[in-house]
């Protein structure tokens, strides 16, 4: 028999309204096109999902059903997203290559980014 702790109906608590709060969102951008950072929406239900998968090794069952429920609202949400931006400035191009070039774009302003704090980092030490 599972047994049901305090921290677990807290927990589910707290993650099912994180997802019923997100449902306004959702319909804005399932309806009216609007648009969410893919990437940071994509991250969320991706650690969402591992989150859920931690609350299932602990046992605390209802967490991760609470957990898996907000993370694939965050996934619905990167998904039409990334829908919208395609159908609004990409007509012509399949979802999965608007998919591929915001991942591209992505690991450059990444690669961009860390180039700079490393010359950075660098360029302080040779100063003192």
């Amino acid at each position: 028999m599972i047994e049901t702790t305090w921290q677990d109906f807290a927990i589910t608590g707290i993650t099912v309204l994180f997802a019923v709060m997100l449902l306004p969102q959702l319909r804005d951008v399932m309806t009216r096109g609007a648009v969410l950072n893919v990437f940071t929406a994509l991250a969320t239900s991706l650690l969402g999902y591992l989150l859920a998968l931690v609350f299932t090794t602990l046992g605390l069952w209802l967490s991760a059903f609470g957990q898996g429920l907000g993370a694939t609202v965050w996934m619905l949400l990167a998904c039409f997203s990334l829908r919208n931006v395609r159908d609004h400035a990409f007509p012509d191009e399949t979802l999965a290559s608007v998919a591929l070039e915001f991942v591209t774009v992505w690991f450059q302003g990444v690669a961009f980014t860390v180039a700079g704090g490393v010359k950075e980092f660098f360029s302080r030490n040779n100063r003192g």
